[in-house]
């Protein structure tokens, strides 16, 4: 699968999206998406995608032990990123983890779902059994497609998130 790439796919809208392996290329444009989203949008994540460092080891490609990620773009502009991570320990080196984000103006196209969809099948090429996902529980849209995707709910972290 990670040979398909990249490819174009169409949105709801007719919209055409390339899909592809984030580049060393890309870092300026990913630093400037991700700056576009805003921050209580971000602030479920790790690490803050908005510096440079963060973005350190993207770029080795498909590894089980990089971050993987996928951009969508539409005439050279990233409107959206899926990122798999596997897990180091011996112990979970079956699990893996996933987020993504979708720019404003491409929501409700499907786009999420496409990248979800990705994603899936990336893990399981690369030996990955379970894929975790943290979600805030107002991001009901990111639910809504780990639901139908068949992710399972298995708690919820209270208080786990307090902003800048």
């Amino acid at each position: 699968m990670i040979d398909e790439f990249p490819r174009q796919v169409i949105l709801r809208n007719r919209m055409k999206i390339k899909l592809r392996i984030v580049a060393r290329e890309d870092e300026f444009r990913l630093l400037q998406f991700f700056r576009s989203i805003p921050e209580a949008e971000r602030n479920f994540l790790r690490y803050d995608i908005t510096e440079a460092e963060a973005l350190g080891g993207w770029f080795g490609g498909p590894n089980w032990n990089d971050v993987f990620a996928l951009v969508a773009e539409v005439n050279g502009q990233i409107v959206g990123v899926g990122v798999l991570q596997g897990y180091r320990p011996l112990w979970a080196r079956h699990v893996g983890e996933f987020w993504m984000m979708v720019a404003r103006e491409v929501r409700g196209l499907g786009l999420g779902r496409l990248l979800a969809n990705e994603m899936f099948a990336l893990a399981a090429e690369l030996g990955m059994e379970k894929l975790t996902a943290e979600v805030r529980a107002d991001q009901i849209n990111a639910i809504k497609i780990f639901g139908q995707l068949g992710y399972l709910h298995e708690g919820v972290l209270t208080n786990f998130i307090k902003d800048q």
